[in-house]
């Protein structure tokens, strides 16, 4: 009986390993690159966009064949290797898959001497399908950057190369951390982007460029807020984004005859709610060409049009801004004025 439970249990490791090393797989062209989705047996689900040149005997025109083209080709990677079969019809491809891992990559690994190794052939699957590879651990460890395994996995999902780290130093950016790098990659912050803002009088650190990036300070935001008159610090640019502040809004206070629109005080406009239909609606009531700080403090204590308008109603008209802030931070209501009439 127990000679049985032990075969049935091998049978079943057996069937698991089996099934995690094997599966289907779905390719797609655009003419230029290849969509390459797997589903493995443990349903679990990668896709990436590769380069034709990643696979070993898959051929252009095969994937471009207007009949179903029979194939077998492979992807060859340090940790192991991916092995393909099924067809392409018309730049689509279906079939089935097996990964067979290299033993011998943690102990590649190791000689690298790369924390984080490898646990069971799940992992020697993702390594092979990131191409993380020895060769290029050792071109970032030649550049500074001696890592964990999580860390240069992280490298390769997010597109961090060593041109991207040599052409990030030739701009300026040498003591860039991992976390620099992954976060530059993420948030966009390219070697053109640099190059672009720098021309547009911006030399800034790391934190300010993805700042830049999260918030949308592109260089054609700066230079339309240069032709405004705002040639503002990088602090005071993300803060236009983040509040809001664009060259439309300026120019619109400005036509309205808004005064003192200096980057602090448009953005108290844009944070305290005291927008070119609220600035209309003043003006159509009398209360034309104001101050941006006056404008922010009627936001701010509550001077509606609705609240001059009845104010007017019960026979005052022409009462000045700061006696109709009074007015509302003392609780004065145009009831009240009715009354004492």
């Amino acid at each position: 009986m127990k000679k049985a439970s032990l075969s049935l249990a091998l049978l079943f490791v057996a069937a698991v390993a089996f099934a995690e090393t094997r599966g289907a797989w779905h390719i797609t062209s655009d003419g230029t690159r290849l969509q390459l989705d797997i589903n493995r047996g443990n349903h679990s689900h990668w896709g990436r966009t590769v380069d034709l040149d990643a696979f070993n005997g898959l051929s252009a025109a095969a994937i471009a064949s207007s009949s179903e083209t029979p194939v077998k080709f492979a992807m060859v990677r340090d940790a192991g290797t991916i092995n393909f079969t099924g067809s392409f019809t018309d730049g689509d491809g279906i079939g089935r898959y097996t990964f067979s891992p290299n033993s011998g990559y943690a102990a590649g690994l190791r000689s690298l001497g790369v924390s984080g190794g490898i646990d069971d052939d799940d992992d020697l699957f993702s390594m092979a399908m990131h191409d993380v590879s020895l060769n290029f651990i050792r071109e970032m460890q030649s550049l500074g950057y001696k890592e964990d395994l999580d860390t240069y996995t992280a490298f390769r999902i997010h597109g961090v190369t060593t041109d991207f780290v040599k052409e990030m130093r030739a701009l300026g950016y040498s003591k860039l951390d991992a976390d620099d790098l992954v976060s530059f990659r993420i948030h966009g912050v390219t070697p053109k982007f640099v190059r672009e803002m720098r021309d547009m009088g911006y030399t800034v650190d790391a934190d300010e460029l993805v700042a830049f990036r999260i918030h949308g300070v592109t260089p054609d935001f700066v230079r339309e807020m240069k032709a405004l008159g705002y040639s503002v610090d990088a602090d005071d640019l993300v803060a236009f984004r983040i509040h809001g502040v664009s060259s439309k809004f300026v120019r619109e206070m400005k036509d309205l005859g808004v005064r003192d629109l200096d980057a602090d005080n448009v953005v108290a406009l844009r944070i305290h709610g005291a927008t070119t239909d609220y600035v209309r609606e003043l003006r159509d009531l009398g209360y034309a060409n104001l101050d941006s700080d006056d404008l922010v403090s009627m936001r701010i204590h509550g001077v509606s049009a609705k609240f001059i308008r009845e104010l007017k109603d019960a026979g005052y008209s022409g009462i000045p801004v700061d006696k109709l802030v009074s007015m509302r931070i003392h609780g004065i209501s145009p009831d009240d004025v009715r009354r004492m009439r």
